[in-house]
């Protein structure tokens, strides 16, 4: 064959190879940022933030459709398009960075043009979230939604007086959580209910971290948000904390993995535990219930978990890799410091070995594996209370006030002084109050039953928030405005902005 066929041939496989490549996956994005807001203050980050997620969704692949200080009907408009290019989609993303709101549980999106004076105005001048969802949902096998949304509410105020005394209760910080749809994950900025910062530099702190690790090869979905995760908390003086649910079923990158050398290089060693866990065995099939044990198993690290997993599924799709982990686990158990091996969750009568075997883990990534919801933080924190730390409140948020009271449980129980939770302390802290904790549930329950007044307090000169609620409006005045001060607010400043919500 003459030289110039075999170029024109090997230019044609090439062409043929790239199109069968993305035919192969569709990946299908949708990237927001609204700042410019013509009737509340204006967020500087928004935009930035938008236009470098596109750039980096689109270096790895994905069609991207970009949005950019979108009116009312503009964000429609584009959500709209976003909808009629997912059919068929592999893998679908949608990044909002702008100013969100949530009231009774529901999320809703503000275009730059809203004004949001009454309950009324969210069903005609904000878009709710569930409206992308359901686009995504309809069409694309995997869903990725990522939500730098957790500003402060800038509408409150006039919402509140319009709402009234029981309906402005409903009114929420920060977004409230989402169920994940099948298949899918959800990433907050922050932890539901609670406000993230848009950040004094180019970008938002969620949205920088965010840029450092997606377009990193090979890196899997989870564990990249668990990166974010503890960049943001760390740059945020443990103030912002990224939240994340999921229903993702196996391994999800957004990066590819760069491909594997053509021969192993020589002399290499097999590892000697912790072999991959990648694939059910051939003739195989995981089942979702079965792949949840087994990715939670994972998680944990815990050769109780394996050994549930293997009662239940004796020849499941990972039976020999559970029993490859155990044996990596058999080193002797810990003594617990009170003289009693803790249990785990799984299996509730079975010791726990420690997870000597495993690859090692930071303390945030075992907190973050455990999947503790707002719900569980709350209980932690109350568990704490009444041991007589301070988590300076039990509000599901684990700021500077919990990791400390974190820290000084973890050293009286002779535990590493982290600040987050392992498993292994989780099932002591709850063994250890649990008598205790019913007797406060039952008092909560009572106390729910009567009549309470919620506070806000706002200072302007900081941006701080605080929240108080009490039997008393004026006690719970005055613990709206500690906890104003506590989260960075002036004194006289926060008093100035206090006020009854019901």
């Amino acid at each position: 064959m003459q030289p110039v066929l075999r170029l024109l041939l090997a230019f044609f496989i090439a062409i043929v190879s790239a199109i069968s490549a993305a035919q192969a996956e569709k990946r299908i994005a949708l990237v927001v940022g609204n700042g410019a807001y013509t009737q509340a203050a204006a967020l500087k980050n928004p935009a930035n933030d938008a236009r470098a997620i596109a750039a980096a969704l689109r270096r790895i692949g994905f069609d991207v459709i970009e949005g950019i200080d979108l009116d009312y009907s503009g964000l429609r408009r584009t959500i709209r398009s976003y909808g009629e290019k997912l059919p068929g989609a592999e893998t679908a993303v949608f990044f909002y960075a702008g100013h969100g709101v949530q009231v009774a549980g529901e999320n809703y999106l503000i275009p730059v043009d809203s004004q949001l004076q009454s309950e009324t105005d969210l069903d005609f001048a904000t878009v709710a979230v569930d409206l992308v969802l359901k686009q995504m949902d309809r069409s694309a096998k995997t869903k990725i939604i990522i939500l730098d949304a957790c500003r402060n509410n800038p509408f409150e105020a006039e919402m509140a007086r319009s709402m009234g005394a029981t309906r402005s209760a409903a009114l929420g910080r920060g977004l409230a959580e989402i169920r994940p749809l099948g298949g899918s994950m959800i990433s907050f900025a922050t932890d539901p209910g609670a406000v993230a910062a848009d950040g004094e530099g180019k970008n938002s702190p969620f949205t920088e971290a965010l840029l450092k690790h997606i377009e990193t090869p090979g890196l899997e979905v989870n564990v990249m948000m668990a990166r974010v995760r503890e960049d943001v908390y760390h740059a945020t003086g443990e103030r912002q904390r990224p939240w994340t649910n999921t229903s993702l079923i196996g391994e999800v990158y957004l990066t590819p993995q760069a491909e594997a050398p053509a021969t192993p290089p020589p002399q290499a060693a097999a590892p000697q535990s912790q072999p991959a866990a990648s694939a059910p065995r051939p003739g195989s099939a995981a089942t979702e219930i079965e792949m949840e044990i087994w990715r939670s198993a994972e998680r944990s690290g815990l050769a109780a978990d394996y050994q549930y997993y293997l009662r239940k599924y004796p020849e499941g799709a990972f039976s020999e890799l559970a029993r490859n982990r155990i044996a990596a686990l058999s080193a002797p158990a810990k003594e617990d410091p009170k003289g009693s091996a803790p249990q785990s969750a799984f299996a509730p009568n079975a010791p726990v070995a420690p997870n000597t075997g495993a690859p090692a883990r930071s303390p945030a990534d075992a907190e973050a594996a455990l999947g503790l919801n707002r719900e569980d933080r709350m209980g932690a924190q109350a568990r704490l209370s009444l041991l007589g730390y301070d988590t300076r409140g039990i509000d599901g948020v684990f700021g500077p006030g919990s990791r400390a009271a974190i820290r000084e449980w973890q050293d009286d129980e002779g535990y590493p002084r982290t600040g987050y939770f392992n498993l292994e302390q989780v099932e002591r802290l709850v063994a250890d109050t649990e008598a205790d904790y019913q007797v406060w549930i039952a008092e909560q329950t009572t106390r729910a039953a009567q009549p309470t007044y919620s506070a806000y307090s706002f200072c302007s000169m900081t941006g701080a928030e605080g929240y108080g609620q009490h039997a008393n409006s004026d006690q719970a005045l005055w613990a709206a405005v500690n906890a104003c001060i506590y989260n960075g607010g002036v004194p006289q400043c926060c008093a100035n902005g206090a006020r009854l919500l019901q």
